[in-house]
């Protein structure tokens, strides 16, 4: 059957504007970037990941993805362009509500959890958005300059319901995971490790190499069906959890975004979502 058959040539030329892509033995490499460069985000992408991820997974000769991001940085900054392109720098509408942000966000998440290849995620630097991209998966690494913050409610004043608040709940706990999207805090890769959000820290060099060397020696080895169908199985906790609550968080999301949407105020800058910590943000979690 070759109904869904598709081919690394002709997807990577599809999607050349948003990843990069890197095949041996089976082995795929993507890299996200933004004109060849570290990931701005933007509303493109966000829509070219669902296709993309599909298009992966209907490729047979894929066996283990790698994804990661270009340069030093996962997810650190934002694309405002690319959100006043789409009218977010207006009054919020349906357009964006619904066309938008909840037909992208009540997606993109399951492209992510339907591969049937397993993937690791080389997670090479700061995540400040969409944290289910780097933690969903078999295998997260993390470079020792990574850290993760999510703005919806600290920096933008919004409902964190695209998937943040299931996927920080679980990782952190009921009552860390609140307290790290109420307070805006930032947890470096360090720290990550020790919580269990990542399973290994390494210098940004040797990254990729440990990714590969993982791929190589723990996936590839393994029976085809069985690395598989192991996949299948221990993802399927977090497949179980965004069907029952991604379509709900969004909806609160968006619907508070009628009431209070802060790109359509002059003085409000998309790149304050990638702020640095203050020293003193930095002695509190220390002190946590």
């Amino acid at each position: 059957m070759s109904v869904y058959r598709t081919h690394l040539d002709e997807y990577s030329k599809k999607y050349a504007n948003f990843f990069s892509f890197r095949r041996e033995d089976g082995i795929l490499e993507v890299k996200i970037h933004s004109d060849g460069g570290p990931l701005r985000w933007n509303l493109e992408i966000h829509s070219a990941l669902v296709p993309a991820l599909r298009d992966i997974n209907d490729d047979p000769d894929n066996e283990v993805l790698i994804f990661t991001g270009t340069g030093d940085a996962f997810l650190g900054a934002f694309d405002g362009p690319s959100w006043a392109r789409h009218g977010f720098n207006g009054p919020f509408s349906d357009k964006q509500a619904y066309d938008i942000m909840y037909r992208n966000q009540t997606r993109e998440p399951f492209a992510l959890l339907d591969l049937q290849i397993p993937v690791i995620a080389a997670v090479n630097g700061p995540v400040i958005v969409h944290a289910e991209l780097a933690l969903l998966n078999d295998i997260v690494l993390a470079s020792d300059n990574a850290y993760f913050y999510d703005g919806h409610f600290d920096s933008m004043g919004i409902v964190p319901g695209d998937g943040v608040q299931t996927v920080y709940r679980e990782l952190l706990g009921h009552n860390r995971g609140r307290y790290f999207v109420y307070m805006g805090e930032k947890i470096y890769a360090a720290e990550a490790k020790q919580l269990g959000l990542v399973s290994e820290v390494l210098p940004l060099d040797k990254l990729l190499d440990r990714a590969w060397e993982i791929a190589r020696t723990k996936f590839l080895p393994k029976n085809r069906v069985q690395r598989r169908l192991a996949r299948s199985l221990l993802i399927q906790p977090w497949r179980e959890l965004f069907t029952k609550e991604v379509n709900f968080g969004m909806a609160h999301e968006a619907l508070g975004c009628y009431s209070h949407w802060p790109m359509s105020q002059q003085e409000y800058d998309p790149s304050s979502m990638a702020r640095e910590a203050t020293t003193a943000e930095t002695d509190t979690l220390q002190s946590i």
